[in-house]
């Protein structure tokens, strides 16, 4: 049986932040030592790294440490944002095995992704997945993702960017690392993720009719732009949700899958628009014959399409204990978006019940959709390790 413990707190000095919450997190979980360390830290990390990787392997004696620096770190107690704080995660369970993995810098996505899945391979031949945190100097995180996909085949690719005040920085066992990547390759049990890019989809779902690479010409044989303006005008309380509101394009990814329901699309921003041809730009290659549905996302979308995504894996959980979770979330979610402290650990908290959580925000983030991972932005994505 798995065990782990978290410990999260805050500090003007980074790494006595992270020794508070590495010590928290040995004594809640009841660890006298741990195989697995995940630390996110935030504030002046850059100059703090090596200290806070030392304090890291002393406190829990695990073997493998990874992490990096963001705008704000959580626990399931609690979300810290914009202040120096640290939020660290011991795992200490026979099931699992773990490969760190490092890359110095990030410099061609598909030679960056062959590094990878050279390291990884073994780790995955029975499943798995793979945790990544990408600083964003140098990242093309489409090229990543599919040289991955080429690689490794449909495995399950986490994670988020790195992000900071002043430089971000990753962390791997006794590397610091700055314009690179931390990751670690993990098999054993089965994971269960939910993604929550934070929207709603408006309007109706449609056939692409005609397009041109990322441009929508038609939509169900009409201009793409008017099927947009429709889509809008559809909307509860237009004239007070849309002004605050962001409009998005919603590609389903699965052709077969009917009815579509709201985890069923890729959101990608409308990159825009041509009032004369009534052509709209998206932010992905689309492809004729593939769904597409409008998207509204503000805080009240949001909050309902994680309430969505926490319903359906309470379900998929089936009343199993969730040994512990991460969760990566955006810089753009948070007290930002909602206007309240710790919105999203609670309401895990509330459908999912109390369990080691960590996480952090970022600056983008990498998640599945279907059978194939992508780059997101304003979306929150939670890996569960269940009994």
């Amino acid at each position: 049986m798995g065990q782990a413990g978290t410990g999260i707190a805050a500090s003007p000095n980074v790494a006595t932040a992270v020794l508070d919450a590495a010590t928290a997190a040995m004594e809640r979980g009841g660890l006298d030592h741990g195989d697995i360390a995940l630390v996110f830290v935030s504030g002046e990390a850059r100059e703090a790294s090596h200290e806070i990787l030392h304090v890291v392997r002393r406190v829990t004696g695990a073997r493998a440490v990874v992490g990096c620096s963001g705008i704000g770190v959580l626990t399931e107690q609690q979300e810290i944002e914009g202040e120096s704080a640290a939020a660290v995660l011991v795992i200490r369970d026979d099931r699992l095995v773990a490969r760190p993995i490092s890359i110095d810098r990030l410099s061609g996505g598909l030679d960056v992704a062959r590094a990878i899945a050279d390291s990884a391979e073994a780790t995955l031949a029975e499943g798995g997945s793979l945790v990544l945190l990408p600083d964003p100097r140098g990242l093309d995180p489409s090229a990543l993702l599919r040289g991955l996909a080429d690689a490794l085949g449909p495995v399950p690719v986490l994670g988020a960017v790195a992000a900071a005040a002043d430089e971000p920085v990753e962390l791997c066992n006794t590397q610091t690392l700055v314009g690179g990547l931390a990751g670690m390759a993990v098999s054993g049990p089965v994971p269960l993720i939910g993604v929550a890019q934070g929207c709603t989809p408006i309007g109706t779902p449609y056939a692409i009719t005609r397009a041109e690479r990322n441009v929508v010409h038609q939509i169900a044989g009409r201009p793409a732009l008017e099927v947009l303006r429709e889509a809008i005008e559809s909307v509860e309380n237009a004239e007070e949700r849309i002004p605050r509101a962001g409009i998005f394009a919603g590609l389903a990814m699965d052709p077969a899958k009917s009815p579509l329901e709201r985890g069923d699309f890729l959101v990608r921003n409308l990159m825009g628009v041509d009032p004369g041809t009534g052509a709209v730009a998206i932010a992905e290659t689309a492809r004729v014959g593939q769904t597409i549905q409008f998207q509204l996302r503000d805080a009240q979308a949001s909050r309902e399409d994680l309430l969505a995504a926490l319903d359906s894996l309470r379900a998929r959980l089936a009343g199993r204990r969730v040994v512990f979770g991460c969760y990566f979330n955006c810089a753009g979610r948070g007290r930002g978006l909602y206007g309240e402290p710790d919105h999203d650990v609670t309401a895990i908290r509330e459908a999912l019940g109390a369990f080691p959580l960590v996480g952090f925000f970022g600056n983008g983030e990498i998640a599945p959709v279907g059978r194939r991972s992508f780059f997101h932005n304003y979306t929150g994505a939670l890996l569960l390790i269940p009994e």
